[in-house]
């Protein structure tokens, strides 16, 4: 018995462990770009605290270090409306040399959509919100386009692919905070979907745990998202759009981490 418990015991804490061990994941992808693009993504910073603007600044430092073109926040910066002022905190400083974007997530909304465009607008931060940007390195164009929060925001597909057109020559990547975005039919106006939300699940379980949850007890553990129940985590291939959904810088708080790293993802975009 005393066995039993010190192995159960072994395996919560080195999931907990394994649950604050960030990594900075790279993921080389083939977009129609003239010139390679280095885009660094950060989602679900979930701010709540000293400890998570000490860790998000960590974090930031990992990835300035891989010499990002662009930076894309892609929601849930904060989780309630009382952590507004850890915004500027923790995101001091940010910068990239073709700028720093952003999307709304659904706990942004929750606390107040516009106080977060405001104070992350404050740092020099472009809020995209059902709109798109074209930029440039060099020579070389691409598209970046952003979608209120499907489920808490005001989404509106139409206006956010109106400056773009149907079959573009150059890349477009689509910024959506809830990863649902890849069941719109405008999935395939976007050649690559960068999403969050899902936290990987938060604690690890089976593959095909979260749908078996669903259909057994008629809800998910991983709430208000279609596509997260199947694939919560990582960089997948729906016809032609790469769709990447990253588990988020968060530690967690009132629910840790356990056997699911925290992130923050380096996208290489290279001509196909």
């Amino acid at each position: 018995m005393l066995g039993l418990l010190g192995v159960l015991t072994a395996i919560t804490g080195t999931g907990l462990g394994v649950g604050r061990w960030t990594r900075i994941r790279v993921e080389t992808l083939p977009l129609p770009v003239e010139t390679p693009i280095r885009i660094a993504v950060l989602t679900d910073t979930h701010l709540v605290d000293d400890l998570s603007v000490r860790h998000l600044q960590s974090v930031l430092q990992q990835v300035y270090a891989h010499q990002p073109d662009l930076i894309v926040i892609v929601g849930d910066v904060v989780s309630s409306r009382k952590d507004l002022p850890y915004i500027r905190k923790g995101f001091k400083g940010i910068r990239a040399p073709l700028g720093v974007y952003a999307v709304l997530g659904n706990h942004d909304h929750w606390s107040g959509g516009e106080a977060v465009r405001r104070e992350l607008e404050a740092l020099g931060i472009t809020v995209l919100m059902n709109e798109s940007r074209t930029l440039r390195k060099g020579e070389a164009e691409f598209i970046l386009a952003g979608i209120d929060d499907l489920y808490t925001g005001n989404p509106n597909w139409e206006r956010t692919f109106r400056a773009i057109p149907p079959n573009p020559k150059q890349a477009v990547i689509l910024l959506s905070h809830n990863p649902d975005a890849a069941l719109s039919p405008y999935r395939n106006r976007a050649h690559l979907i960068l999403s969050g939300h899902t936290h990987a699940g938060q604690i690890w379980v089976p593959p095909g745990f979260h749908r078996l949850a669903k259909r057994l007890l008629g809800r998910s553990f991983l709430p208000q998202t279609e596509y997260g129940i199947t694939h919560p985590y990582g960089l997948k291939r729906e016809g032609k759009t790469w769709v990447y959904v990253s588990s988020g810088v968060t530690l967690g708080r009132s629910v840790p981490r356990w056997f699911t790293r925290p992130e923050a993802v380096i996208i290489e975009c290279t001509p196909p």
